[in-house]
């Protein structure tokens, strides 16, 4: 008797036993053919652990004793992409099943997709092998409700000039080939030229996407020689030691820097720069003291001479924090945290300092820019507002500059909060992703439990748009054209201290349908 129970009751969560008598079995095809995956590797991880088998010869899986409860299914295979009950969605958290004790959960079938793969060879003008070149692939993202490209993948070529980036999801893709610097990319001598990057089918300004689908997708490259230029230039108000970096602005940069050959004086020199948007930048940083300098520069084939970067001392702003407390007048004022986040990802977002009674803050190391404010409170507190020079900084960019004045934050503890249940167009609970929009505010995005519900607290009063998703990372919430062709809103109205009620229809985003 003792054996059995130490059986049914294997697992504990929380001081409480939970029963490990739960059964899972499955079936795993291939999504493109339909046809059964042998030798897939199927796992799950529960409160209990990690669990794993592989599938029959014709697909076929099963846990027997499995610890019941919350757990994540998936299966994998060599040539495919990793596989999860419901299908697998571009970009999305695997989504999680529910065993009960005494009811078999009988999945359905898991289906993986087989892996796309670029492959290609890049060689110069001459015909011979390029060894070394980063290959490059970018991808659509959504970054902060727009689309954009960002890097998916990397690699390099081989001694043959070949490369092969494999595990990629069928969609769209820029590939681009980028020499590196001593690898017959470019030459640093005076008058030389150097090998420009090339992407197919165009650059990611440009907009226009490969569609990549499939094992076997060849994209070669042919790279040929491009004017470098020199640029010479000097630091002004520079401490000795002070240097100088050229930061490449586009996707394709990868943070790399090239630091400047600098002399005595504070003049630098700069050889071998390929056609580009770049940014020289400087940081100086000595007994407490910082200096910054930054400044945008466009090479386009000629010299560049007489360039100066400036080094001044990064600026800060003040400000106060204060409650309009509207259900406890004599709460202690809360923790919070902020930052000022710059619209410009190479000015930085400076350094946040506290007064010792945490009422008061300096934001110092800042240049000069647009920046938000953005704060992180428990409930039932929310930034009510942040004012600056009579605008809210927490509700849009603001520019700042040496003379900024004092920013007042006010908090309150009447916030409202939301529950729901997310459903399908069939009306069951599924799970999923709800976001949450307020005019001038970043949304707010709160995952589902099993049973589709959910629950966001600490919003401000005030009137919401809600949508439900099966990725929210893919919405591009602030594209209006893309809003109306694919969402579906629902306006709900959070009063003070009350919780509002709603239902859900999940959508999905055209990636994923």
């Amino acid at each position: 008797m003792r054996f059995l129970t130490a059986i049914l009751f294997a697992a504990t969560l929380h001081g409480q036993q939970v029963p490990a008598d739960c059964v899972v079995d499955g079936l795993v095809v291939n999504a493109a053919t339909g046809e059964p995956i042998p030798r897939a590797h199927v796992s799950f991880n529960s409160t209990a652990g990690q669990r794993a088998t592989t599938t029959d010869a014709t697909g076929q899986f099963s846990f027997t004793g499995a610890t019941c409860g919350r757990i994540q299914l998936m299966a994998t295979r060599p040539g495919f992409l990793p596989g999860t009950v419901g299908g697998p969605r571009r970009g999305t958290a695997f989504d999680p099943v529910f065993l009960k004790s005494g009811e078999p959960f009988h999945a359905p079938k898991i289906a993986l997709i087989p892996q796309t793969v670029i492959s290609g060879k890049v060689l110069d003008d001459q015909g011979d092998p390029l060894i070394n070149v980063r290959i490059l692939v970018l991808t659509s993202r959504v970054v902060q409700g727009r689309p954009t490209f960002q890097n998916a993948q990397m690699a390099a070529t081989n001694d043959l000039g070949e490369y092969r980036i494999p595990g990629l999801q069928s969609g769209k893709y820029i590939i681009c080939a980028q020499p590196n610097q001593g690898a017959g990319g470019v030459d640093l001598r005076e008058g030389s030229t150097g090998l420009g990057t090339q992407c197919y089918p165009g650059s990611a300004e440009a907009g226009s996407a490969l569609d990549v689908r499939g094992p076997d997708n060849r994209v070669n490259f042919t790279l040929s020689p491009v004017p470098t230029s020199k640029i010479r230039g000097s630091l002004a108000g520079a401490p000795r030691g002070a240097t100088v970096s050229l930061v490449r602005l586009n996707l394709l940069s990868s943070g790399a820097t090239t630091p400047a050959r600098m002399q005595p004086d504070g003049t630098f020199e700069m050889l071998g720069v390929t056609p580009g948007f770049y940014l020289l930048s400087t940081d100086y940083r000595d007994s407490g003291k910082h200096l910054m300098g930054r400044l945008p520069i466009n090479v386009g084939g000629a010299d560049i001479d007489g360039v100066v970067v400036r080094l001044e001392p990064g600026f800060s702003i003040t400000g106060t924090v204060r409650m309009e407390s509207g259900q406890n007048s004599a709460a202690p004022l809360p923790r919070i945290n902020l930052q000022v986040r710059s619209s410009d990802p190479t000015t930085g977002n400076g350094a946040l300092a506290w007064s010792k009674s945490r009422d008061s803050f300096t934001i110092s190391e800042l240049m000069q820019g647009s920046y938000r404010l953005e704060a992180t409170i428990a409930p039932p507190w929310y930034v009510k507002r942040a004012t600056l020079a009579g605008r809210d900084i927490s509700r849009e960019e603001i520019a700042l500059s040496q003379s900024a004045g004092p920013v007042d934050v006010v908090l309150s503890d009447d916030s409202g909060a939301m529950e729901g249940v997310l459903e399908d167009a069939e009306g069951k609970p599924v799970t999923g992703v709800v976001m949450i929009l307020q005019d001038g505010l970043p949304p707010r995005n709160v995952a589902t439990q099993v049973d589709g519900r959910f629950k966001l607290t600490g919003l401000a009063p005030g009137d919401y748009k809600i949508s439900g998703w099966d990725d929210s990372q893919f919405v591009e919430y602030a594209n209006p054209d893309w809003m109306r062709r694919n969402a579906s809103i629902t306006g709900v109205a959070i009063a003070a201290g009350q919780t509002a009620q709603t239902r859900l229809r999940r959508q999905s985003t055209p990636e994923n349908r």
